[in-house]
């Protein structure tokens, strides 16, 4: 009778190295939902800039985000976050997907 393999745990140094990671996709998550739903739609047209431009660096920002995603992936892949993060990653793409799109359009919709 075969005995069943059980997971090795990962070193403690790649936990630590799955930690800082985490804790800077955290701190990049949290500064640009602050820029995103914060500053662009609230604070650039107090100074009488155009939605356009704010439309615009949102786009950018969404595209960050996904690389950003994608590159955290492929790094936490060999952490114990790689479980975790995936999911989250999963409901994220498909939320920024979805908030890329409608600034595109949004973009592409307003008057020259």
């Amino acid at each position: 009778m075969e005995t069943p393999v059980q997971p090795s745990t990962p070193p403690a140094e790649v936990v630590r190295r799955g930690d800082r990671l985490m804790t800077g996709s955290l701190i990049f998550v949290s500064v640009r939902c602050t820029l995103q739903y914060i500053v662009l739609p609230f604070v650039l047209p107090l100074f009488g800039l155009r939605n356009d431009l704010s439309f615009g660096i949102s786009a950018v920002i969404d595209l960050i985000a996904l690389a950003t995603i994608a590159y955290n992936v492929r790094r936490l892949w060999n952490t114990s976050w790689r479980w975790r993060y995936l999911g989250l990653a999963a409901a994220m793409v498909a939320f920024i997907a979805f908030m890329l799109y409608q600034d595109i359009n949004l973009l592409l919709s307003q008057p020259s």
